[in-house]
């Protein structure tokens, strides 16, 4: 059988009526826990508004107090907040996620100033930042502009070509001062450049007068291209010199200028193996052309 309570261990509810262990009671209260629990949940019901009021008030009054509560509390639970974190996180990651999608469409506007009022505040800060980010990301940066540039070459010409068609003073302004600013320097590469050019003019070609003539022709059509578009263009070699190409008609084209600057010297391997089979074809022609003239 249940053993009976003592009659001293016992004492009655004022609220409920009901016998009960002192354990159910509070020190000193004769109310039950189950009745206080009960008028509790009934008076927040009750006075939401007001007791809202009363914790807004005693937090506006207590800010410094609370910050550094919570402050010291973070401090000496660090792991346990991060691991409730992180349970929280996987658990609602959803809901996180669509949290986050619903106030950024409804702050849009909002979030915008604070970006530019923290970008404005700390400069340095964020530049020294970015400076330390690439200088240890050098390779996965190259890598990650690299595949962009793969994947959306032509949105970036559209992009390009509508920057450069509104922008041309401005363009043709910056290139005159930097030229002007910085004239030896141009000189050198110019004349690196030309020194390049002749030693790559295949040798059966050098005191050629038609490949001449289509040399002058091709920078020609460049100028008139130029004019009529309105936008720069540049005469190209589809297999750069600095990878060996051959500065010949046959390996060249016509860019829009800021195509070929973003271009550099990188090369389609089936460019130079075509490049390279016409080459051939060209020089085994003019062999051809000149027994033909012997005889």
């Amino acid at each position: 059988m249940r053993e009976q309570p003592d009659l001293f261990d016992v004492k009655t509810c004022n609220k409920c009526g009901e016998t009960k262990p002192f354990s159910e009671f509070y020190k000193r209260k004769c109310t039950c826990k189950c009745c206080i629990a009960e008028y509790d949940k009934a008076y927040r019901q009750e006075n939401k508004e007001r007791i809202a009021g009363y914790i807004k008030a005693y937090r506006q009054e207590n800010k410094e107090k609370i910050a550094e509560q919570m402050k010291a509390y973070r401090q000496e639970n660090k792991e346990k907040i991060a691991e409730y974190d992180k349970a929280y996180r996987q658990e609602n990651k959803e809901r996180i996620r669509a949290n986050e999608k619903a106030y950024q469409q409804e702050n849009r506007e909002k979030i915008a100033e604070q970006k530019k009022a923290y970008r404005q505040e700390n400069k340095e800060k964020i530049a020294e930042r970015e400076k330390t980010y690439r200088q240890e990301n050098k390779e996965r940066i190259a890598g990650y502009k690299k595949a962009y540039r793969q994947e959306n070459k032509e949105k970036i010409a559209e992009r390009e070509k509508a920057y450069r068609q509104e922008n041309k003073e401005r363009i043709a302004g910056y290139n005159k001062a930097y030229q002007q600013e910085n004239k030896e320097k141009i000189a050198e590469i110019r004349a690196r450049r030309r020194a390049v050019k002749r030693s790559a003019v295949p040798k059966f070609l050098r005191n050629c007068p038609l490949e001449k003539q289509r040399l002058v022709s091709i920078y020609k059509l460049r100028d008139i291209f130029s004019k009529a578009t309105g936008e720069q263009y540049h005469v190209d070699h589809m297999w750069p010199l600095t990878d060996g190409g051959p500065h010949w008609s046959g390996n060249l084209q016509l860019l829009p200028a800021q195509e070929n600057l973003t271009k550099h010297a990188s090369v389609c391997p089936d460019i130079k193996a075509t490049v390279k089979e016409a080459l051939r074809n060209a020089r085994q022609r003019y062999k051809v052309q000149e027994i033909r003239m012997e005889v």
